[in-house]
């Protein structure tokens, strides 16, 4: 039974196709032969005849060659590569050959893993001698000098249009502007923050420290809470003491003031409390407390220069014993005059000092007030200090306070006749004596330096 659709017979290998089926044009490669004969060439052929073929000539006139210029090298040399040798003057460097071993040399290791399975793997044996190669000597170029590079130029200055301030780019054209950034004031680790000190006039300083000076050794209890370290207070701006833990706060708060108003009257009273502590108010004061320290003789040497004004010269031991109702009984005005003159002073009107319990001991010796007064009154002074009865003589007489003042020696002395006298003890008023004086004298007192005396003050 025959098939109804029988399947085409494939075409054998041998059969060509016919004359007038043309062959297939390829993508990749040149077209065919006889591809120009037929409708396609024709086409091709037409399209040839109506587009010319471009001449030289023609194109020469219309866009002309540029003129031809040096070949230029890609990367200019640098002076360092100039400075070299050609390549075929440079020394040829050899390249060591690889070290001697090969798969004889190595030994088979195994290494346990964490999963339990066994890994091998070759490597060379500990002990095993390697040779280092040397290392091949590279060839020796010139150095460039400093002449073969250019010079640094320095960068253009920036410059900015004349505003008042700059605008940022990227805020708004309307809206909020921009406040100027301040410059952040950073003090220096070695001194404390200090505002910016206006100009210091030196006499206006002068009377300053003059003035805290006796405010600082008029009242005893005051004095006493600034030598002892109790309740201290600011007298220029009136803070009380919780704001200070000491003196040192109140030091370092009068060398840096609050503002710029009471600047001169902070300094006066820092360089009084220092003179009043015995420290250094030429240091600056810090936390590590530098400035406390001073010799004893600067210490004595400041404190004696703040003298009292009128000259007034302390007369100290004029006690001559008590009286019936026990009060203390001394040396009068007119009795001390006397001695005085008898000593060769004159100038001088004595004041003793009397006060609940009788005579105080104490005789003031006070001058005129210009400088002839001061320098009778430091002759007096200079007098006494030569024979041992000043200052320091009386500090020493006050050691012996449990001997019997009638009985002890550094008060009393025997003269010829067999009578007892009493040894006066006397110095040049300074300001650290106010709190013994009395209450008028200290109000009628001022205070002044000898180093920078002053009459007109």
């Amino acid at each position: 039974m025959k098939k109804p659709n029988p399947p085409p017979s494939k075409p054998s290998s041998a059969a060509k196709p016919s004359a007038g089926m043309a062959p297939r044009k390829s993508r990749w490669g040149p077209p065919p032969a006889g591809s120009a004969s037929g409708p396609a060439g024709d086409k091709a052929a037409s399209t040839s005849r109506r587009t010319p073929s471009p001449n030289r000539a023609s194109n020469a006139r219309r866009h002309p060659a540029p003129p031809a210029s040096a070949p230029q090298p890609r990367n200019p040399a640098s002076p360092v590569a100039a400075a070299r040798p050609p390549p075929h003057q440079q020394p040829r460097v050899e390249t060591p050959p690889p070290p001697p071993y090969g798969f004889n040399n190595l030994d088979r290791r195994t290494v346990h893993l964490a999963d339990g399975t066994v890994r091998t793997y070759f490597a060379l044996p500990p002990d095993y001698p390697f040779e280092p190669a040397p290392f091949p000597q590279l060839p020796h170029f010139p150095r460039a000098g400093p002449e073969a590079w250019p010079p640094h130029q320095p960068p253009p200055q920036q410059q900015f249009p004349p505003h008042d301030k700059r605008r940022h780019p990227a805020d708004p054209e309307e809206g909020f502007s921009r406040h100027p950034k301040q410059p952040r004031f950073e003090p220096p680790p070695h001194q404390p923050s200090q505002m910016q000190q206006p100009p210091v006039d030196p006499q206006a300083l002068r009377k300053a420290f003059l003035k805290y000076s006796k405010m600082l050794n008029e009242n005893p209890a005051q004095k006493r809470s600034y030598l002892e370290g109790g309740l201290v207070q600011c007298l220029p701006c009136g803070r009380s003491s919780k704001d200070f833990a000491d003196v040192h706060g109140l030091v370092m708060h009068a060398y840096n003031p609050p503002n710029a108003d009471s600047f001169v009257d902070h300094l006066g009273l820092h360089k009084a409390l220092c003179v009043l502590k015995g420290w250094d108010y030429t240091k600056v004061p810090d936390n590590s407390k530098a400035y406390q320290s001073l010799p004893p003789d600067l210490v004595r040497a400041n404190r004696e220069d703040l003298i009292l004004w009128p000259p007034t010269v302390i007369i100290r031991n004029t006690a001559t014993g008590r009286k019936k109702d026990g009060r203390s009984e001394g040396l009068g005005n007119k009795e001390m005059d006397k001695k005085i003159a008898e000593l060769g002073f004159a100038g001088g009107k004595s004041k003793s000092l009397y006060g609940k319990q009788g005579h105080l001991g104490l005789t003031l010796i006070k001058f005129a007030n210009n400088p002839s007064g001061l320098k009778e009154a430091e002759r007096l002074a200079e007098f006494l200090e030569k024979q041992d009865h000043g200052r320091v003589g009386w500090s020493r007489a006050q050691a012996t306070h449990n001997l019997d003042p009638d009985t002890n020696p550094l008060l009393v002395e025997t003269d010829n006749r067999g009578e007892k006298k009493r040894i006066l003890y006397g110095c040049l008023a300074i300001s650290s004596d106010l709190d013994e004086l009395d209450s008028d004298s200290r109000k009628r007192a001022t205070v002044k330096s000898r180093k920078e005396f002053d009459p007109s003050d």
